[in-house]
């Protein structure tokens, strides 16, 4: 087998290491191998690079803990809305949408916080937390839906309105008739959100006084410095009264 073939196979290789979400190439000898060679060999990086371009995936971030590859819309990797939710109304898909922006603003309650040292563990957060989050967003754009909108408004609701709507309308908690929780429910729904983030190594999850908590990876600080992401979290703060 000649050099160049070696290499592309190499490059596979790093890239599939790259998409599996819970290894480490600290603990996998291949990966940290692949990944020195990315760092440190120009062509290697270029091939690497090249590869993931053709497969619609961009690289948002590289350190000792490996690559931070993130799929396009267009990309066969990326997660659409069946994939998170294969059943279920619109309703369910629009509070699923604002349940994960109501997480990154509870995880960065300030803008400079997504820009820290992702290598810095920050606070555990609670499904309870989000859904407080979420219902104060909902108290103030109810208070800004009963007065006339000023164009910076409007601009600053823009996608979030139907959203808040069907989350001001879902309950927090409902038991069923045998007694145990019902889905569907806002904190249901958040605690689903956490799971499948939890899947995809976004966040760890710890326990606390029997209670779930919930800390960013840094993997999923590197991908949600997007700036479609951030400029929707950032008017979720201002919203919510940050400065």
């Amino acid at each position: 087998m000649d050099s160049d073939a070696q290499t592309l196979i190499d490059a596979g290789r790093l890239i599939q290491w790259a998409l599996r979400p819970h290894v480490r190439p600290a603990t996998t000898s291949d990966y940290q191998q692949l990944l020195d060679r990315y760092r440190g060999y120009v062509p290697f990086r270029e091939c690497v690079q090249a590869i993931c371009t053709g497969l619609g995936i961009e690289i948002s971030a590289e350190g000792p803990q490996g690559l931070v590859l993130a799929p396009g819309n267009d990309s066969v990797f990326a997660m659409g809305t069946d994939d998170y939710r294969r059943s279920g109304s619109a309703d369910d898909r629009l509070i699923d949408g604002l349940i994960l922006v109501g997480i990154i603003a509870t995880m960065y309650p300030r803008p400079e916080d997504l820009e820290g040292d992702p290598d810095l563990a920050r606070p555990p957060i609670t499904v309870e937390e989000v859904e407080k989050t979420l219902r104060t967003l909902c108290e103030h754009l109810e208070e800004a839906s009963q007065k006339q909108p000023d164009p910076a408004a409007q601009e600053l609701t823009a996608g979030l309105d139907e959203a808040w709507r069907s989350y001001r309308d879902r309950v927090a908690t409902k038991t069923t008739s045998n007694g145990r929780a019902a889905t569907g429910t806002t904190l249901q729904m958040i605690s689903r959100a956490f799971d499948t983030l939890k899947q995809h190594d976004c966040v760890t999850m710890t326990t606390r006084n029997n209670q779930k908590m919930y800390r960013p990876t840094w993997k999923y600080q590197a991908m949600i410095r997007d700036e479609g992401i951030t400029r929707l979290a950032s008017a979720v703060r201002e919203l919510l009264g940050e400065k």
